[in-house]
């Protein structure tokens, strides 16, 4: 259907539909680096204490996730930022267990800024990249 809408778009000409691969990221096009809570980290937003951070650039975004990792190093189901806050709460409904409670939003946004930027310079790197927890 999106495929189907995309090519309608340049029916007249005007301009080109682009593959769906450019809209929607395949498991090669992401990158990871694997983050965890530092001992007395206070603004540690997550309450799993290590997980894997995640990029995948489609289009002109570039999609960030958090995948918690649980005590007995099982990946959770991914956790998506984004600068906008009721973007993330929209996309993450129901999924009050990932973050460690929050005052309010500007601790929220506070304790998730550097996570999101970091994860955004990891689309930088080639498509499939691995880094370790200090790379970024």
């Amino acid at each position: 259907m999106m495929a189907a809408a995309l090519l309608s778009v340049g029916i007249g000409g005007a301009a080109t539909a682009a593959p769906v691969n450019d809209f929607i990221p395949e498991p090669k096009d992401f990158r990871s680096q694997e983050i965890h809570r530092v001992r007395g980290e206070t603004d540690w937003p997550f309450v799993a204490e290590k997980g894997l951070l995640l990029c995948a650039p489609s289009w002109e975004n570039r999609f960030v996730y958090f995948v918690p990792e649980d005590e007995e190093g099982e990946s959770e189901y991914p956790f998506a930022l984004h600068e906008n806050m009721m973007t993330v709460a929209l996309v993450n409904l129901g999924r009050n267990s990932v973050l460690r409670p929050f005052d309010n939003f500007e601790q929220l946004v506070k304790r998730l800024s550097p996570y999101l930027a970091m994860g955004k310079r990891l689309c930088d790197q080639p498509a499939g990249a691995k880094l370790r927890d200090t790379a970024l």
